[in-house]
């Protein structure tokens, strides 16, 4: 086939879209669209008990630091046992 005729083919089209579109949302969300009028949302900070986000960072901070100091103390023991053996295998 050459390119006239691949062009003249008729392709599918995609379907319409609905004619209906369904929104879920929370029902904090709804209740604030309620008490704002029906315009938009009124943000609110929500304190979920039970959970504590900083002191969980602080936590993995901790563990990271400890395990980049072991890591970095290996490295210079091995560096400093490579320069020792290099220097008793020169005798």
């Amino acid at each position: 086939m050459t390119d006239a005729q691949n062009t003249s083919q008729v392709l599918p089209s995609a379907p319409p879209p609905p004619s209906e579109v369904k929104v879920r949302t929370l029902r904090p969300d709804l209740a604030s669209i309620a008490q704002s009028g029906g315009g938009l949302p009124k943000y609110q900070n929500v304190r979920i008990d039970g959970t504590q986000v900083g002191g969980q960072k602080k936590n993995i901070n901790g563990i990271l630091t400890v395990v980049a100091a072991i890591v970095l103390f290996g490295i210079i023991v091995a560096i400093a046992a490579y320069f020792v053996n290099q220097l008793v295998l020169k005798k």
